[in-house]
């Protein structure tokens, strides 16, 4: 699997390289496990993978979203995960996706406050879906 911790650098923050994803609204902490709502579709994909990240006073930081920040870097908390499922037909789906600290390199306590969200859906040989964007993090329902 070649997204590991971070999407390739061809991959651009507002734009797609094939297919279409949105982030819509906060990431909604709840414990242990947070969900990512998200607008995809594509017409064919193998794999998800959802991540959050965040310094540690949750706030925007560029070197948040750099590549690799997840490794060691100026994240404090790293949240994600590649268990999600969806559906590749060529329709828009809307659905919500789960992350947690399960895979390994997932660390930290995610706050209220601002995360690096990023959204991507591969093949085996190239990105399908790809978002990646600050989001609003809310905890319990708590903006």
């Amino acid at each position: 699997m070649a997204l590991v911790g971070a999407a390739p650098a061809s991959a651009q923050v507002d734009s797609f390289t094939v297919g279409d994803a949105d982030v819509i609204g906060p990431v909604h902490v709840r414990g242990g496990v947070a969900l990512v709502h998200a607008r995809y579709s594509c017409d064919a994909g193998t794999h998800i993978w959802v991540s959050v990240k965040q310094n540690d006073s949750a706030t925007i930081d560029p070197s948040v979203s750099a590549e690799e920040s997840g490794f060691g870097g100026a994240a404090a908390a790293w949240w994600q995960s590649h268990r999600g499922t969806f559906t590749c037909d060529g329709k828009r789906y809307v659905a919500w996706f789960t992350v947690d600290t399960v895979e390994p390199g997932s660390r930290g306590q995610l706050k209220k406050g601002w995360a690096w969200v990023q959204f991507c859906i591969t093949t085996e040989e190239d990105l399908d879906a790809v978002k990646m964007e600050w989001s609003r993090v809310v905890t319990n329902g708590k903006r």
